[in-house]
């Protein structure tokens, strides 16, 4: 194998490694959107409790993606909480709350 292709797999900023991170937060993104909407035992405040550890979890994979997180992803978890739960505000988990 020659060299360049050594360097270009093995380089932390490479297109797969960034291909695999972001393969990574579409199923963490998709994975949550299915149990917020399928489990019907749920309450709305595990369902945010799910997608505040959804956020945390993409940002600890890629943490230059929170301004993208903020325009693209947020809006669909709270269309499908809205959906979900209607008669609820949409308001965001305090930090200090536990669900359990």
């Amino acid at each position: 194998m020659p060299k360049f292709e050594y360097e270009s797999h093995s380089e932390p900023g490479s297109l797969p490694m960034e291909r695999r991170r972001l393969r990574r937060v579409r199923m963490i993104v998709e994975l949550t959107l299915n149990l917020i909407s399928s489990d019907r035992t749920a309450s709305h405040r595990e369902a945010r409790c799910l997608v505040d550890c959804a956020r945390k979890a993409i940002l600890e994979l890629v943490p230059a993606f929170e301004s993208r997180y903020e325009r693209i992803v947020r809006p669909y978890f709270e269309r499908v909480l809205q959906q979900r739960w209607p008669e609820e505000e949409l308001r965001y988990s305090d930090p200090f709350e536990t669900v359990n």
